[in-house]
């Protein structure tokens, strides 16, 4: 699948994609040498646990992504971050680590680890009095897509701790850690506040302020209003309408992509087809012999007329 083809990917508008032969070269150096040593070659932190993936996709019960790149190509690529002078390079177990750590990809990872790649340099976010600054970017342009997409819950629960403890490391109180996030994510445009707040662990919340707020709400009782039954019943027609449409552009998008490539197989019969007709006709009119009888030494020359397929015999004097 050619790269005009892939879809366009939203990190490209803030993150700079590595074009450069030479560090491309250098990657897949590093790669190769993870691969020996039988190392992770694509970084995932280990609190990015088998719960924290989508289940129907593992499985193949709902978006195939083996079934999907054999019929239509790997339309999407894996977005993998890229720091060469990150700290925990060499780290298989932290959650610091930002080199050759996967931005957006691990369930095309995991059904196929040589899934093709495209890498962005998170090397001009390092700050002489920050070290954890490309971390911070690199966990929110992960959060572009951990906080707006179908995601487990224990997934968004791993993203805003991990933002957490990075909060910590940087002197944030760790009660402020989720406030602080939610600020964070409204400057990037990522999730909404209680999306956030729900997904942040009670330890990183200011409980207090929370508490103080629950004595004036309906939360105290721990059931719904009419009100919020009545919106909640709204959103959730509406969301099973927006699946159904979803599915059926989603079904409407595959049938169009074989349509395309079985085109695209026709045209290239086609073309290979009209290849070789052009050269068996460029070898017909090549085909020139002469013929000296023995007897009277006439000359005869033989040539194969490309238009009428008639062999043209004449003589030489």
């Amino acid at each position: 699948m050619s790269n005009d083809q892939s879809l366009q990917s939203p990190l490209k508008s803030k993150y700079v994609l590595i074009t450069d032969p030479k560090i491309l070269e250098m990657i897949k150096k590093e790669e190769e040498e993870a691969l020996k040593k039988k190392e992770q070659v694509l970084y995932i932190a280990p609190n990015e646990t088998d719960e924290t993936y989508d289940q129907e996709i593992i499985s193949g019960s709902g978006h195939d992504l083996k079934l999907s790149s054999e019929t239509v190509g790997q339309l999407r690529a894996i977005e993998v971050a890229i720091w060469f002078d990150d700290p925990n390079k060499k780290s298989q177990n932290s959650t610091l680590r930002v080199h050759r750590r996967i931005v957006n990809g691990r369930h095309r990872y995991k059904a196929d680890p040589s899934w093709r790649r495209e890498y962005y340099d998170f090397s001009g976010f390092a700050k002489p009095d920050d070290i954890t600054a490309p971390a911070v970017e690199y966990n929110l342009a992960k959060g572009h897509f951990d906080m707006q997409k179908k995601a487990t819950k224990g997934e968004r629960v791993v993203w805003t701790r991990n933002m957490c403890e990075l909060g910590m490391k940087k002197g944030i109180s760790k009660t402020d850690c989720c406030k602080w996030i939610v600020s964070l994510a409204k400057e990037q445009g990522i999730s909404n506040k209680d999306s956030i707040t729900d997904a942040c662990e009670d330890q990183f919340k200011d409980l207090e302020m929370r508490n103080r707020k629950l004595g004036k709400t309906f939360e105290l009782k721990g059931i719904d209003t009419k009100e919020i039954k009545k919106l909640k019943k709204v959103a959730g027609e509406k969301y099973q309408l927006m699946e159904a449409t979803k599915i059926k552009l989603e079904s409407e998008n595959f049938q169009l992509q074989k349509e395309i490539i079985g085109l695209r197989e026709d045209n290239t019969k086609k073309v290979n087809v009209m290849e070789d007709l052009q050269q068996q006709l460029r070898m017909i009119t090549n085909i020139q012999q002469e013929h000296k009888c023995s007897k009277c030494g006439t000359v005869s020359e033989m040539k194969v007329d490309a238009g009428s397929g008639k062999v043209m015999v004449s003589n030489k004097k």
